[in-house]
């Protein structure tokens, strides 16, 4: 089979296709293409496994529309024909999978879709993020919708991305790892380094720094990052390199206003090959939730991550064993997209610097007695301005987080529950599985107002089943009408709801699928019913006495 997979991400989301192109590849004698956007197009190197890639412009056809006139979009479409027309030429796609949700990238994959043609006059086939015939959105299975539901919202995503393309596609666990840097590269690093230590030969290592972030919110405080080089250079010997493109030399300006200690500035210096054979020749990164920490992952470099505002652990971590991750411990953390922060941003200083270097300590002690990770651990016993998490893979080869720190947070709990239920839900769905749920949680964590939401949940959806019956059995106005207007009832609650929203999307996109099929809702309600009753019962209070 001949693959096209369409991502127009940006560079830290591209980097996590690896897996899914990895896991497709071994899945069977296939051929992958890869289309990415023309500013990322450098990073697809580093992906294994690629047999074609082709980069797009996405700039140069929004500048197009963006003029308004006619002919700019006459001009914008035969442009854009070209370009597809060029891609067939290149390369002869049986299927193409699109990773990005946007409506702009869905007619794109249909539109490239209805330009390719076997001999027999069929369309490619299209999975992933669709549109339909009519032009509407379509998601080809439910894993596809579910990761379009979390991505609008901070608390319902308890799987890591890399997890959800798979999944998507149903292939299997795949180890995440990218192709290293060129030997000219790692030679041009070397001696950058070589050339440092012949200075200050004291000098026992460096630790990558990425003080930029997407965006400026979600950047750790330049003054906490020049305190924790104080603390490497004065504990351990490890001067810092600080990392990022021409963009971030201000925040490396100001960087060096505060540090008192040796550090290597190496931003706007260096290309992305060069990027990661820097990051090869570290010691460890401690990064913001960037491209730069997906690519020290990938390249097996010890990572240590620091999540603040819109970004978290269990969806964007490092895909990789014993990689760790920092949190606030806010109760406002992390927050919702375009929401504007009421607490002037305190999430960017709140985790210390002294936390940061006793997460370093753990992540590099490889000591047969492990001083530094005992001293790393009773630090963390007392910890309470962070929430520490180390990755680590499960049997079923997700990767999920553990707390090192003293874990008091409903939250995690609750991100624990829902990887249950949504793994449970979609083997039914998909597979008629009924897989069994643990023995209820032990422990002081309160979950009744969760509880008490499934129950009502479960009231709407008993009522709306009952009423879709009805109709099956008398298709009158009247029935319909009733039903309709329960639907809707039932997709306010979910929207509305604080624990279970992610099933809005999920509900609106499977009734979409199932509308000219009233056996297929009825099916779909039983379905999430049987799920939603076994979750409440996990859930329930009085099942923990």
């Amino acid at each position: 089979m001949r693959y096209t997979i369409i991502n127009f991400t940006r560079f830290g989301d591209l980097l996590q296709t690896a897996c899914t192109v990895s896991a497709l590849k071994k899945s069977g004698n296939h051929t992958i293409s890869l289309i990415c956007l023309e500013q990322f197009g450098e990073a697809a190197a580093f992906i294994p496994h690629l047999d074609h890639v082709k980069t797009f412009s996405g700039a140069k056809l929004l500048k197009y529309l963006a003029r308004g006139s006619c002919a700019d979009w006459t001009a914008a479409y035969q442009d854009l024909m070209q370009w597809i027309e060029a891609y067939c030429r290149e390369f002869c796609t049986e299927n193409i999978i699109n990773l990005t949700p946007t409506i702009k990238t869905r007619l794109f994959t249909k539109l490239l879709s209805l330009h390719i043609k076997d001999k027999s006059g069929r369309t490619a086939e299209e999975t992933g993020f669709c549109v339909n015939e009519y032009g509407f959105t379509r998601n080809t299975n439910i894993w596809t919708s579910y990761t379009q539901a979390v991505t609008q919202i901070r608390g319902g995503s308890p799987y890591n991305l890399i997890d959800e393309f798979r999944s998507m596609l149903g292939l299997a666990p795949e180890k995440y790892s990218l192709i290293p840097p060129s030997p000219h590269s790692l030679a041009c690093t070397r001696k950058i380094l070589s050339d440092f230590t012949a200075n200050l030969p004291e000098t026992k290592g460096f630790v990558g720094f990425q003080l930029g972030a997407s965006n400026p919110i979600r950047q750790w405080d330049v003054r906490r990052f020049a305190e924790l080089a104080g603390l490497l250079w004065k504990k351990k010997q490890l001067v810092p390199v600080l990392l990022g493109t021409k963009q971030e030399l201000a925040l490396a300006e100001n960087f060096s206003r505060y540090a008192d200690t040796p550090f290597l500035n190496y931003c706007g210096q260096s290309s992305l090959q060069e990027l990661a054979a820097m990051l090869t020749a570290l010691q460890a990164l401690v990064s913001n939730d960037t491209g730069t920490l997906h690519l020290a992952t990938g390249l097996g470099v010890p990572v240590v991550g620091i999540y603040l505002a819109t970004a978290q652990v269990w969806d964007t971590g490092p895909y990789g064993e014993k990689q760790l991750c920092l949190e606030p411990a806010l109760a406002c953390h992390p927050c919702n997209f375009n929401t504007p922060c009421p607490n002037n941003t305190i999430c960017r200083s709140t985790v210390s610097a002294e936390t940061v270097f006793y997460a370093l300590c753990l992540r590099l002690d490889s000591t047969e007695n492990g001083k530094d990770a005992a001293a790393a651990g009773e630090f963390f016993k007392n910890e309470k301005n962070a929430r520490i998490w180390e990755g680590f893979f499960q049997e079923d080869g997700f990767i999920n987080y553990k707390a090192l720190h003293r874990d008091t947070d409903t939250r995690s709990l609750w991100m624990q529950c829902q990887r249950i239920f949504y793994k449970n839900l979609f083997a039914n769905f998909q597979q008629n599985i009924r897989l069994p749920y643990p023995e209820p949680a032990q422990n002081t964590y309160d979950l009744t107002p969760a509880y008490r939401e499934a129950e009502k949940l479960l009231a709407f959806l008993l009522l709306t089943r009952e009423q879709a019956a009805l109709l099956a059995k008398m298709p009158v106005q009247k029935n319909k009408e009733k039903f309709l207007a329960s639907t809707e009832r039932l997709k306010f609650f979910l929207r509305q709801s604080r624990f279970f929203v992610p099933l809005s999307l999920l509900f609106e996109q499977m009734l979409q699928d199932s509308a000219l099929d009233i056996k297929s809702i009825i099916h779909f309600f039983d379905t999430l019913k049987e799920e939603l009753s076994l979750f409440s019962a996990f859930l329930c209070p009085s099942s923990k006495q």
